[in-house]
């Protein structure tokens, strides 16, 4: 799966900023700062991981915070560079960092490609003591939104990470996840964004066009307690959709 993943994220990175609205949602970013305001030293050392172009650590970055970014797309990384300052590539599951060496480590909408635990587990150990993960997914916000996301999903990600539906996580998962790691979750923080599934769709170069009518499709047949949870509604810029996101920061234990 790392090789089909890298894969993908090199075809996608050219676009990938202007991809998704969610990428560079102001909204989302604030909220990110947000999360971490207050936990973290002035002059603190902060990683993120599976950083794709950055954006985060652009929207977090300060006077005296020290930037690091890591990913397994080498096409990912030099978008990251406008953002980060030290950038290496790599395996989120064996971070080549040592341990208790920084005081933040962030991570947005990547669950799904990794193992929980064993990431978690190094997250844990290259933070100082009192150190804060900050972590935050697109989750969906019932029960049948899991279902008919789940369908859709395994349509559009080329990896099949989804043929397990446990990839598709739901809040209580991740918390579930980060408490079990030994973190202790300090702030969550929930949110909705409006997202172009239209525009998403051309990120993906995989996808042929029949295959991207037929994910719009299910959308638009979706039932109608699908298509209100998510706000399903045509725009002015293609097929868009209500995403729930969650923001969890958690601190380890001294």
């Amino acid at each position: 799966m790392t090789t089909s993943v890298k894969k993908q994220f090199d075809e996608r990175c050219e676009a990938f900023s202007r991809s998704a609205s969610w990428v560079t949602s102001p909204k989302l970013l604030t909220a990110h700062r947000r999360a971490l305001k207050g936990l973290v030293p002035r002059r603190a050392l902060m990683l993120e991981i599976c950083c794709g172009t950055g954006e985060v650590s652009g929207a977090l970055k300060r006077a005296g915070l020290e930037t690091y970014g890591l990913d397994l797309s080498p096409g990912m990384l030099k978008k990251a560079a406008a953002h980060i300052r030290n950038l290496r590539r790599g395996d989120a599951h064996k971070l080549p960092y040592p341990a208790a060496f920084f005081h933040a480590v962030v991570m947005r909408q990547a669950m799904q490609f990794l193992r929980p635990a064993a990431f978690l587990k190094e997250a844990r150990r290259v933070l100082k003591p009192g150190g804060t993960l900050l972590l935050s997914h697109h989750v969906p916000q019932t029960p049948a939104e899991h279902a008919r996301l789940l369908k859709i999903y395994r349509l559009i990600q080329p990896s099949g990470i989804f043929n397990d539906p446990a990839k598709l996580y739901l809040a209580a998962d991740l918390a579930r996840h980060i408490r079990a790691a030994g973190f202790k979750i300090k702030r969550k923080i929930t949110l909705h964004t409006t997202e172009s599934i239209t525009a998403l769709l051309k990120c993906y170069p995989n996808l042929a066009h029949r295959q991207k009518r037929r994910i719009l499709n299910e959308y638009l047949a979706a039932p109608p307690a699908f298509r209100e949870t998510c706000r399903i509604a045509q725009k002015k810029d293609g097929l868009c959709a209500s995403w729930k996101w969650i923001i969890f920061a958690a601190v380890k234990g001294l």
